[in-house]
């Protein structure tokens, strides 16, 4: 097609359009108007008048409390998603160059309903850690911070807390009896498992829930840069507390996340768990007086690539298996490294080129090697020097937790640098 033709031109024409007429919308706690300006606001996350958003329209979300949800009930398309954002000044859409701007405005989103993804190309964003917090409340029956009910496409979830109960170092348990998860990616439509497709999980971070996350029916999944502790019951016998529960997935990638104080299963796959590639992540100091481990395969065939990964202070088991589960024979570790462990690898069938502070008894382990963090007690894993060389795995495994590209492809999580930069999980649970 000619780009003078009639045709080219009418095309352009209808896109520019469309593209200029997405229009902003704004919430402002208390406030009681028709969400087209600040002064106008709509008064709670539960009034966004989601009929009248079209695909690429932006709500932005002043700071304060709300003792509403989100419930998205609108769909954006790939290339133009519906966005809720948290105000930020810097933000050019919903900051300090908009009418009847307050300084105000740019705080934490703090809210006591939760999220429920109902449509397709949505985006929910913080805009800066713990930008929004979901307060999970502690019933005596099912609860989800962040919940989906249908099968959805296009999701992204950056920047958001969501805050349950059980919080390290306190005597306040998750008390309810059924399931109480951070986030629920999961419907059952009566005779499967809904598709969830094309997801981004990104600087997160869900801790104080029995689970901190369920997924199922998950294609194409990216889980990365969040941080996923507090997993537990706290000494009750309320709920069955895992890291994820997961089920009837395809492919999941799971990198450069920090797990810690969870009390039993990590990535616990049941049926049709799915392929991850769980890399470039730092699992280090679960929940005392338990059984946690890393990753465990509860039904046959279950397959895991875990790669440059660092262990640090597990006392019971990195992958196993329960319930006549199996790890599949292309289940792969290469590059982990193992400090304080009660284990020195993984205990996969095949793995090789790891670092433990034991004896790997593997054909490139690298052997009783010491401590070789910046801090061990103020868990900062960053190394003091290189390893001996891992396997080089090409892309994408090349960027370590930190973002630095690897050259030398030192074990675990981080390569050596001179100068790293500042990690982006750098998160911690938030008194409420």
């Amino acid at each position: 097609m000619s780009l003078h033709s009639p045709k080219y031109l009418m095309i352009t024409l209808l896109l520019l359009l469309a593209n200029s007429h997405a229009a902003t919308y704004f919430v402002r706690s208390g406030a009681s108007g028709n969400g087209t300006s600040w002064a106008n606001a709509w008064g709670n996350v539960s009034s966004i008048s989601w009929s009248g958003l079209n695909a690429g329209d932006t709500v932005c979300i002043a700071g304060g409390t709300y003792s509403g949800g989100i419930s998205t009930a609108k769909s954006g398309t790939s290339s133009n998603p519906i966005s809720i954002r948290r105000a930020t000044a810097a933000d050019s859409t919903c900051g300090s160059g908009t009418t009847g701007w307050n300084s105000a405005y740019d705080a934490q989103v703090v809210m006591t309903g939760n999220i429920g993804i109902g449509s397709n190309y949505v985006s929910i964003d913080g805009m800066v850690p713990n930008g929004i917090t979901v307060i999970m409340q502690n019933p005596s029956s099912e609860y989800d911070g962040i919940t989906t009910n249908t099968g959805t496409a296009g999701i992204t979830l950056r920047n958001i807390e969501v805050a349950g109960p059980n919080a390290s170092g306190t005597t306040n348990p998750v008390t309810q009896n059924g399931d109480h998860r951070s986030l629920r990616i999961e419907h059952w439509n009566g005779s499967n498992w809904d598709a969830h497709s094309n997801w981004l999980v990104q600087y997160v971070n869900f801790h104080g829930a029995c689970n901190n996350f369920v997924i199922y029916g998950a294609q194409n999944m990216v889980i990365e840069h969040s941080r996923f502790a507090d997993s537990g019951t706290n000494g009750t016998a309320a709920c069955h507390p895992n890291v994820g529960n997961l089920g009837s997935n395809g492919t999941v990638t799971f990198r450069y996340n920090e797990i810690v104080n969870w009390q039993v299963e990590g990535l616990m796959l049941l049926s049709g768990g799915g392929t991850w590639y769980v890399y470039g992540n730092i699992w280090h100091d679960p929940m005392p007086g338990s059984y946690p481990r890393v990753a465990e395969a509860q039904e046959s065939a279950q397959t895991i690539y875990l790669y440059n990964n660092t262990f640090v202070n597990l006392y019971y088991i990195c992958a196993s298996t329960s319930n006549a589960g199996t790890w599949s024979s292309s289940s792969q570790a290469r590059n982990n490294l193992f400090y304080g462990n009660n284990f020195s690898n993984c205990g996969l069938s095949d793995q090789d080129y790891d670092w433990a502070d034991g004896s790997t008894g593997e054909s490139h382990g690298q052997n009783s090697g010491a401590n070789p963090f910046t801090s061990l007690s103020a868990h900062n894993f960053h190394l003091t020097g290189h390893t001996t060389a891992g396997l080089n795995l090409g892309s994408p495994y090349n960027v370590d937790y930190d973002g630095n590209t690897r050259t030398t492809w030192d074990r675990g999580a981080f390569e050596f640098a001179s100068g790293t930069i500042a990690p982006p999980t750098g998160l911690a649970a938030l008194v409420h």
